[in-house]
């Protein structure tokens, strides 16, 4: 049995739902693993269990920030995870800000350890501090 539950946040084209034509995806709930979450899965070895799989479209978190964000929180809120994942983002911008933004919401509504997968150029913006 598992020792740590996980969320993971992919994005439309992850999920397998489709590219730029399904960008407008509201914020879906599946139960398991979705898309790189078995890789992940994987690699994380038999301690933890991907319970739930979230799936919001790049347009659509981005178009509705507040509320795409609170939609996710509730959707964590409720799968009771110890720990919050995000991405692959690698390069992708929206997603790359999606996943970030959604971590930093993660920790900082539940208390839930978040990561993120943004790639190796990406800058994460995160966790800087605004003058």
């Amino acid at each position: 049995m598992a020792k740590y539950k996980i969320v993971h946040y992919i994005n439309q084209f992850f999920a397998g739902i489709g590219g730029e034509e399904k960008a407008d995806y509201t914020p879906e709930l599946r139960e398991g693993v979705v898309g790189p979450g078995i890789g992940l899965k994987a690699a994380l070895g038999e301690d933890y269990e991907i319970v739930s799989t979230i799936i919001c479209g790049d347009n659509y978190f981005g178009e509705n920030l507040d509320a795409a964000t609170d939609t996710i929180i509730e959707m964590v809120k409720k799968c009771e995870p110890d720990v919050f994942v995000a991405g692959p983002a690698f390069n992708a911008g929206r997603y790359g800000v999606a996943c970030g933004t959604i971590c930093k919401a993660v920790e900082e509504r539940l208390g839930i350890p978040a990561r993120k997968s943004l790639g190796r150029r990406k800058k994460d913006t995160s966790r800087e501090e605004s003058a």
